[in-house]
């Protein structure tokens, strides 16, 4: 079903007051109920954010109040261009804004007295305090299977049995917790406003004001166009008054040559009337000279002594002497500087450059994006507008009305503040002190665990959740509680690791590797200076406060034993150098190879495909300290990956002339590169282009088939992504 072509029954609902945010939430069309088509069509409440039109600035919060709780979204008769429904890109589900989506307030209108009627269990005499339940304008009330109405909800009158008409009732589970009863029927005239446009009304005949002189010539046309439209023969319908004379003269008049006549037509003089004094004899001089300069012919003689020169055409002269110049290099540049600074020069060729027919799908997508944005800047600039004229009023009444309460709370929470930082204090102690037993204890449980201990103390530890029995030299992973950190800081303390080993990445590196850490459950980590490698991946972690929670694995028999999770315990990673791949659940494995190729010809990579880092050559790194850094969750990974800006129609938009060319991914993998794609295009520089880019360096070309007539095929389609195109060149 196609909603944006229907009239919708809608719940609205306030919810932001104090920044007069409104939304609406489809119920039922005239077919049913939509709610689960609204929560697919538009996530994630299925909800669709209410913008001002351009006409409704100043009105917009008072007559979205008005409309009570529920109401009509019309889309009938509007244009498939007028697009009424957009992509919010204000939507920030971690910030409270959980609309994709934005509807424009011109298509929310109040409840119409057609199409959907309330139908309400009661009497038929209770009419009054049936239409006070009602949220219909007209509603009927139902008594012992029979149908009384339509009732007015304004003014209720006792209601007739209802006339027989074709309509379908549906029951609707309402947002506000009710259950009510819906009787939709057909309107024809608003199913007409979508199929016919609206009837011109007859024009009327206008009567010319006395005074006013009669326009009967076109105002439009010049002076000899206007001779050669009145040069017409005599209509015959015409009142002549003599008929006999005429037919004398015509008579008398001799006939007309059978051979054209040639030579110089004769002068054909003006009749003259009477004309009346002028009472301005400048204004006769004047208007006169003007009508002779206006209405001269042509060919009329020059004056005396007139000089004559050739007139050059300007474009012309234009292009050539453009022309000339472009040949040379130096001044190709100026030359596309003085164009773009002609006044309108830059409004004129925009739409004809986006609208090239060569245009790649992405930047098609990227033209897309930027209308929406120039909408939705244009609209965040009529309401900054408001914002700045009501903005000294607004300082002026909060802070006469909440200066002396938010002291109050001030002082509240100065105390509370030190309340909880003691707590905190000492609770920091208690797992200080914890953490040093648990790992005294996990030390001594090793050192058993290598004797030749009984099995039921093994077994015994393992119930008791201390240590799991393994085979070999057990290696624990032990996550502490870690402390959220916003996006910013997660960014600044890798590239900070980067720099004390003494690297330098960009930040989008950065970005990058904290989107595979939070999204894939497998990365693979090809280099030729492993040690070096496996000192950096170290590094990282110990800077994000994961030392506890990371461990390095070298021989087979070492076992990765993971210790019991908080849901705000640190995330676990575990290096591995094996070639071996055992599957090992909340845990991030890092794979370290000297090559991409051993490890994309594991079983296991052919089978999930995760994303491949080539790191370059790299000298020796030295081992950084965790001290002073505090420990960040698990879950602050999870905040930094939720801000997703691509939807995956969009990518598979971007993408597909590539992954035509390229393996295809398993379905495991197709969802992290989507997730990864999403999280990058909100957080790099370069937004979507940028984050398509490392996907394709990540994941599409380590498994790519390196042939002659797949690069051949593969290099003109990377000239946007130059991460991917410098890989494959290499």
């Amino acid at each position: 079903m196609n909603l944006e072509r229907e009239l919708v029954f809608c719940y609205i609902e306030e919810d932001n007051i104090q920044r007069a945010y409104f939304r609406v939430r489809p119920l039922m069309t005239i077919s049913g109920d939509v709610q689960e088509e609204a929560q697919r069509l538009w996530p994630d409440d299925g909800c669709l954010r209410i913008v001002p039109d351009r006409n409704e600035q100043h009105t917009f919060k008072d007559r979205m109040r008005t409309l009570g709780g529920y109401c009509v979204m019309n889309l009938l008769g509007i244009p498939a261009d007028a697009n009424k429904i957009r992509t919010n890109k204000n939507y920030k589900p971690d910030k409270g804004e959980k609309n994709q989506f934005i509807l424009y307030s011109d298509t929310v209108q109040a409840l119409p007295e057609h199409t959907f009627f309330e139908v309400i269990e009661a009497k038929a005499a209770d009419f009054a305090s049936a239409a006070e339940k009602a949220v219909t304008p007209l509603f009927y009330i139902r008594e012992d299977d029979t149908l009384y109405g339509p009732v007015r909800k304004a003014e209720p009158a006792k209601p007739e049995t209802a006339q027989e008409a074709a309509g379908v009732l549906y029951p609707l589970t309402c947002p506000d917790g009710s259950e009510r009863v819906l009787l939709c029927i057909e309107n024809k005239i608003a199913a007409a406003e979508e199929a016919k446009p609206a009837e011109q009304p007859a024009a009327k005949e206008e009567v010319l004001p006395i005074g006013k002189p009669l326009q009967i010539l076109d105002q439009n046309k010049n002076f000899e166009e206007t001779l050669q439209s009145l040069d017409q023969p005599l209509s015959k319908g015409a009142n002549l008054l003599h008929q006999d004379a005429e037919k004398s003269i015509e008579a008398a008049a001799p006939k007309a040559p059978e051979k054209p006549l040639s030579g110089t037509p004769l002068f054909h003089a003006s009749m003259r009337t009477s004309v009346p004094q002028p009472k301005n004899k400048l204004q006769e001089v004047v208007s006169a000279q003007w009508r002779v300069a206006r209405n001269e012919p042509p060919t009329a003689p020059l004056p005396a002594g007139a000089k004559m020169h050739q007139v050059e055409n300007p474009v012309e002269v234009a292009c050539e002497r453009m022309r000339t110049a472009w040949q040379v290099p130096e001044a190709q540049n100026q030359l596309i500087d003085f164009l773009l600074s002609l006044d309108g020069m830059r409004a004129k060729l925009e739409p004809r450059l986006t609208a090239l027919p060569e245009n790649t799908p992405l930047q098609k997508v990227l033209q897309s994006r930027l209308e929406d944005m120039e909408a939705e800047r244009l609209s965040v600039l009529l309401q900054l507008d408001k914002a700045k004229a009501d903005l000294d009023a607004y300082r002026r009444s909060v802070i006469d009305g909440l200066s002396s309460k938010a002291k109050a709370e001030a002082t509240q929470l100065e105390a509370a503040k030190a309340e909880y930082e003691a707590s905190i204090d000492g609770l920091k102690k208690q797992q200080a002190a914890l953490i040093a037993q648990r790992d005294e204890l996990t030390r001594r449980i090793d050192d058993l665990q290598r004797t030749d201990l009984p099995a039921a103390l093994a077994k015994a530890l393992a119930d008791a959740q201390i240590a799991a029995p393994v085979n070999g030299i057990p290696l624990h992973l032990s996550p502490v509680s870690g402390e959220t950190a916003p996006a910013a800081e997660l960014i600044r303390r890798v590239l900070d690791a980067f720099a004390a080993s003494g690297m330098t990445i960009s930040r989008n590196t950065a970005i990058a590797l904290l989107a595979l850490l939070g999204i894939c459950p497998r990365i693979g980590l090809a280099t030729t200076s492993a040690a070096a490698a496996s000192t950096m991946v170290r590094n990282v972690a110990v800077r994000m406060g994961w030392e506890n929670s990371f461990a390095h694995q070298v021989t087979p028999e070492q076992k990765p034993v993971l210790a019991p999770q908080s849901a705000d315990s640190t995330a676990a990673v575990l290096l591995t150098s094996l070639a071996a791949y055992a599957p090992l659940d909340r845990i991030t494995k890092v794979f370290l190879a000297r090559n991409a190729q051993n490890l994309t010809r594991n079983p296991a990579y052919e089978a999930h495909s995760w994303p491949i880092i080539n790191l370059p050559a790299m000298n020796t790194i030295p081992q950084l300290s965790g001290e002073g850094c505090a420990p960040v969750s698990q879950a602050a990974l999870k905040e930094f990956i939720s801000a997703s800006a691509a939807a995956p129609a969009e990518i598979d938009q971007v993408l597909a002339p590539v992954f035509k060319l390229c393996a295809p991914l398993s379905g495991a993998a197709m969802q992290e590169l989507y997730a990864f794609i999403g999280a990058c295009t909100a957080h790099m520089e370069g937004g979507l282009a940028a984050a398509c880019d490392w996907a394709i360096l990540l994941w599409l070309i380590p498994g790519l088939e390196r042939t002659a007539k797949t690069l051949a095929a593969l290099k003109p389609l990377l000239g946007e992504y130059p991460l991917s195109l410098a890989a494959v060149q290499a």
